[in-house]
């Protein structure tokens, strides 16, 4: 079995594979006090709590875009499967990937992780899309299949917390997939704004991407909020939720 974890802002995700298919999947929230021991006695207990026996797991692979914490999880992984392979996405990895972008070495693992995942399973030209929680983030792969470029976009939650902190009036709202366009409080008119003004700046970008690609780019989404954002695009995409950890294990299989 193979362990993927990932690490951003805001969640620590991991998917526990056998073979190719996840048999277990979970995440924790992302504590910026995590020691090594903290960290490894969470991770078990979500697996134990799922079912899972970690003696079973062969090998380890994970990705992070929280240097301050890589460390930490790193010597958490190694305590949890010591002995076992366990590989971290970086300089030095095979990805598998011609990427002709600047400063390659510090292009984030979950770029990494997603591309190659997306072109694993769709032809190329590709817009890879992703909604987290702090950025929302797109990736551009040609007919060559060559990731030629990428933009980084604040992301929902973000831009909900930032109108809270910097306007005084503004109340602090949770977001919400269902709402109406017409807002007829504030906390109504934040969340329409928020749903739909994201949902039509991907529309715009996706529109723009598709140009400079050349059109006929197949859209492949990811993140927790990709369902509900999307279903208020115009856009067409393929949405696939663990893309991030099936980069990761193909990923762990190109380095064996």
């Amino acid at each position: 079995m193979t362990l993927t974890v990932h690490l951003d802002n805001q969640l620590l995700s991991l998917v526990l594979f056998d073979g190719n298919d996840p048999v277990v999947s979970s995440s924790l929230a992302a504590d910026p006090a995590f020691t090594p021991d903290q960290c490894a006695a969470s991770i078990q207990g979500v697996l134990c709590l799922r079912g899972a026996d970690l003696s079973q797991v062969t090998e380890g692979i994970f990705g992070s875009v929280v240097p301050p914490l890589t460390h930490s999880l790193r010597q958490a992984l190694e305590l949890l499967l010591p002995g076992r392979p366990l590989l971290a996405v970086g300089p030095g990895i095979k990805t598998g990937l011609n990427m002709r972008l600047e400063n390659v070495p510090a292009v984030g693992a979950d770029f990494v992780c997603t591309a190659a995942a997306a072109l694993a399973e769709f032809p190329p030209p590709l817009v890879v899309l992703s909604l987290a929680d702090a950025a929302t983030t797109f990736l551009a792969i040609d007919r060559e299949g060559c990731l030629v470029g990428r933009s980084i976009v604040p992301g929902v939650e973000s831009s909900l917390a930032n109108l809270h902190h910097t306007a005084a009036q503004l109340p602090a709202v949770a977001f919400e997939p269902r709402c109406r366009l017409l807002g007829r409080g504030t906390a109504d008119a934040i969340r329409s704004g928020i749903l739909y003004g994201s949902a039509a700046m991907i529309d715009g970008m996706l529109d723009r991407y598709q140009e400079a690609l050349g059109g006929g780019a197949t859209v492949v989404a990811t993140g927790r909020l990709a369902p509900a954002v999307l279903a208020q695009c115009r856009h067409p995409a393929q949405v696939r939720p663990l893309l991030v950890h099936e980069g990761l294990r193909l990923l762990c299989q190109r380095n064996r």
